[in-house]
């Protein structure tokens, strides 16, 4: 019995890798080995051995898959499937209603898990017409009766999560009659489903439903983050309208649209609203969003508060190496500057879909080998056939919509020439050290204002210390105005989140930016692209510094693993960007500081201080 079970796993396993074209990690094969004779034993001690199990069974367009999905057939005709969520723990060191933590690691509580999975199905099928219905099975099979408890209590007011049936050692051990086993597993009172409707099932469209899309659209009609402010309502309309002839187009030609605007002009925002929109205008098309950021995808998965919108918020390059849809959609895609030079992006999008909308800013472009410019997307579209429109966001929002200043910073750092004057209507200064910039931002933090140091990838980065403590990666030293030396120091963004039992002590690089606890660490240019903050302090690094009249990248002070081989003069321009998005997170006010003598001598001197 053992030798069969372990052939048929390693049977899936070559399988999967096969369909899959990757290689199953060491930890996944470990956890079907241990979790799956488990799941499988109680179901034919239960008497269920002709009910309909479906192993990792994926959900489209998530990037999620299901430990396993029950399918039966109920006494009045219609179908029941049951999630199964599989867990090894045998104990816990705390839980809440979202997360548990499990020998120092902190993970999804399973009730949430599965009970999102739920939420899935019922507003991604249509399961009204496959006579449906969803139940949800949280298994432990290692857990005693005590860690059980804890779990239970942690989720027994949560919406959702509480319906979830969680169980443990005790309540499948061999011991109990298969009646027993069977109601545990909410499954006494299936049969068998027939083939056909099986077959139905499995070939149900996954598709998000209006009701997706009306609570995405209320949830960010009322997060003043996604509010429409004038022209950005007339730009977002101008592109609906531009995406309506689109649609329309009887010749169904394929059409490339390019929205392009700088930091603040509300890309992001109109991305997001058009979401929700699009589908509610057009019945016949879907709205997809996608993104190569991943810390632009994690907020707004967040920000959306639903666990069925999940499936709504994608990955560019995953979306890529999918099977073409079986829908017509749209596509928008958020911080397109990232999109890869070399492997045909945009051909690529084109081919799964003939309506294509890019957000980007030509000089949020931070790596060699990403980003186009509109000129350059333009022979593209024409290369390929495809009509091409582009519109530009010339309102902005962020940085108090002070235009002066980012003139100012446009002059100090693209225009090789003493910017002009920063205007009188944003707080702009120079540190004198490192410590004087952390004392600025903490006082901000203090008053209720949000504040965030960021600076240039200039020093090695621990992404998984040993042990719970950060390492202070980030360190400067230098001599104060009395000749002493003095030195400072701090970790850059948490790789994971840090905590001391329940309460945070640093946020999840995605969330370096927006959580409590970010501001006691640096930032870097891959965890505040498409977000901002009040303040914003940065650290201008050796990478870039001002000799004479003219800017000097050093890309031999880069610890950034991209830059590896960057010639100098490519490295200026991606020097450049990076400072200017950094400068320009901060809605209110900014501080910045050169770890360079005479860098920091020409900030002084361009802002007369």
């Amino acid at each position: 019995m053992q030798e069969s079970l372990d052939g048929f796993i390693e049977g899936c396993v070559a399988e999967f890798e096969h369909t899959r074209a990757e290689e199953l990690s060491e930890s996944e094969k470990a956890s079907w080995r241990n979790s799956w004779p488990e799941l499988l034993g109680a179901l034919t001690r239960a008497g269920l051995g002709n009910l309909r199990l479906f192993l990792e069974y994926e959900l489209p367009r998530t990037g999620q898959r299901v430990d396993a999905l029950l399918l039966g057939a109920r006494e009045d005709g219609g179908l029941a499937a049951i999630v199964v969520e599989l867990k090894q723990w045998d104990s816990c060191e705390w839980a809440d209603a979202l997360l548990v933590a499990v020998r120092g690691r902190e993970y999804t509580h399973p009730c949430r898990q599965a009970a999102g999975y739920v939420a899935y199905f019922a507003d991604w099928l249509d399961h009204r017409a496959l006579g449906l219905e969803f139940r949800a099975v949280a298994l432990l099979h290692n857990a005693p009766p005590a860690t059980v408890e804890q779990l239970r209590d942690a989720v027994r007011t949560s919406e959702g999560s509480r319906d979830v049936e969680l169980l443990g050692r005790a309540d499948v051990e061999e011991t109990a009659s298969p009646a027993t086993l069977a109601k545990a597993l909410l499954s006494n009172d299936l049969a068998a489903p027939s083939d056909e409707a099986v077959a139905r099932f499995l070939a149900a469209p996954h598709s998000p439903s209006g009701r997706v899309f009306d609570r995405l659209a209320a949830v960010l009609a009322g997060q003043p983050s996604f509010t429409l402010i004038g022209a950005q309502q007339d730009a977002q309309l101008h592109v609906l309208g531009r995406i309506s002839k689109a649609v329309r187009d009887r010749r169904k030609s394929s059409h490339l649209i390019v929205v392009r605007g700088g930091p603040g002009t509300g890309k992001t925002v109109i991305a997001a609203r058009l979401l929700a929109d699009i589908p509610r205008m057009f019945r016949e098309v879907e709205a997809r969003y996608l993104t190569p950021s991943g810390t632009l995808r994690w907020q707004l998965e967040r920000a959306a508060a639903d666990p069925a919108a999940k499936g709504l918020f994608g990955n560019l390059q995953t979306y890529l190496g999918k099977q073409r849809p079986t829908v017509r959609e749209v596509l928008l895609v958020d911080e397109a500057q990232r999109m890869k030079r070399g492997n045909r992006c945009v051909e690529g999008l084109l081919d799964r879909t003939s309506v294509v909308v890019l957000f980007l800013d030509e000089r949020q472009i931070v790596n060699p080998g990403e980003g186009f410019t509109v000129e350059e997307l333009k022979q593209q579209a024409h290369h390929l056939g495809a009509r091409f429109t582009s519109f530009d966001l010339t309102s902005q929002f962020r940085c108090g919509g002070s235009q002066p200043y980012l003139r100012w910073l446009e002059g100090l750092l693209f225009d090789q020439t003493h910017p002009q004057s920063h205007g009188t209507d944003y707080d702009l200064g120079i540190a004198a050290d490192p410590g004087e910039l952390a004392r600025w931002a903490d006082e901000h933090v203090r008053s209720g204002h949000s504040a965030r140091i960021t600076a240039g990838f200039c020093w090695p980065w621990t992404k998984k210390p040993r042990g719970h403590s950060l390492i202070p990666d980030v360190s400067i030293s230098w001599t104060d105005p009395a000749g002493a030396r003095r030195s400072w120091v701090r970790p850059w963004n948490a790789f994971d989140t840090h905590r001391d039992g329940a309460m945070v002590l640093a946020p999840r690089k995605e969330y370096w930016a927006t959580d409590a606890g970010g501001e006691n660490q640096v930032g870097c240019i891959y965890t505040c692209l498409g977000l901002e903050y009040d303040y914003a302090g940065v650290i201008m690094g050796p990478d870039l510094v001002r000799r004479g009249d003219r800017w000097v990248a050093r890309p031999e002070y880069s610890h950034d693993p991209a830059m590896k081989d960057v010639s100098p003069d490519e490295y200026l321009r991606l020097a450049a960007n990076t400072y200017w998005v950094l400068a320009s997170r901060g809605a209110r006010g900014c501080r910045l500081y050169s770890t360079d003598n005479d860098t920091q001598a020409y900030l002084r001197a361009v802002l007369g201080r």
